[in-house]
């Protein structure tokens, strides 16, 4: 969409009112990824959607809640990230765009929660944005190997499973060679509750208290998987699975 002209997008909803939308965050990966990583993680996989839907794709909004404090990391908070993209959902839908697919290339608890809900209650309250199919995306739930990485293997961020899909899609920007980790009891402590990076401390004892949050001083690098094991192929065939699981699923909800 950013390289078509007012013309090109007039002709275009003629006869197709579907596209995606693609959102990543800018958040340190460790020393062997690029902070862009999540928005490569978007574009990739929003590329692939519209390959199979023959759609367009909207502009990628680079910035979301991430959470962590290290170097590189910026933050937005989850009430103003969903506040822009339901502006956007509203923009879109004011032009024609009657289907739009979010696809997250971050997967932060707390932006696709506060997403969700802020979509959620945008229908609600504009009618007009009842007639419009809104579908948020987590590629995990359309891909057996990604799920199992995920949720099995505690695969999370920066390991096995975004290093190999960064070998198939930007093998360039990968750098097995600068891979490190914290020491090992805060790496396991880390794949086993990925929330563990952050420190909340209660001032009293009132169970209504909302914690002071910070990140904690003994995470420096932060990867929580197994980076070393990734590999390129890993990488293809999770977006192969995406591909045959994710495409019929939404050609089918949209009558395509």
């Amino acid at each position: 969409m950013a390289e078509m002209s007012l013309d090109d997008v007039r002709n275009y909803l003629k006869t197709n009112q579907t596209i995606i939308f693609p959102y990543g965050v800018v958040e340190q990966h460790g020393h062997h990824l690029p902070l862009s990583t999540d928005i490569h993680n978007a574009e990739m996989l929003s590329e692939l959607i519209a390959e199979g839907l023959g759609c367009m794709i909207a502009p990628t909004l680079n910035y979301c809640f991430s959470g962590g404090m290290l170097p590189g990391t910026i933050n937005v908070k989850p009430n103003h990230f969903s506040a822009v993209v339901t502006d956007i959902m509203e923009s879109l839908t004011v032009q024609g765009f009657r289907n739009i697919i979010i696809v997250p290339g971050h997967g932060g608890s707390e932006s696709l929660e506060n997403l969700r809900e802020s979509l959620r209650i945008a229908k609600w309250m504009n009618p007009y944005l009842h007639q419009t199919n809104i579908f948020l995306i987590t590629f995990e739930d359309y891909s057996p190997l990604a799920h199992h990485a995920v949720f099995e293997d505690h695969d999370f961020h920066s390991g096995k499973l975004e290093t190999s899909m960064m070998l198939a899609y930007r093998p360039d920007l990968v750098h097995m060679e600068k891979i490190a980790m914290d020491p090992p009891e805060v790496a396991e402590r880390l794949r086993e509750d990925p929330d563990s990076y952050q420190a909340r401390v209660f001032r009293t004892k009132m169970p209504e208290e909302i914690a002071t949050t910070s990140q904690r001083a003994d995470v420096n690098v932060g990867v929580m998987g197994h980076p070393e094991d990734a590999d390129a192929e890993f990488g293809k065939a999770v977006l192969q699975e995406v591909r045959e699981n994710l495409i019929p699923a939404l050609k089918e909800a949209l009558n395509l």
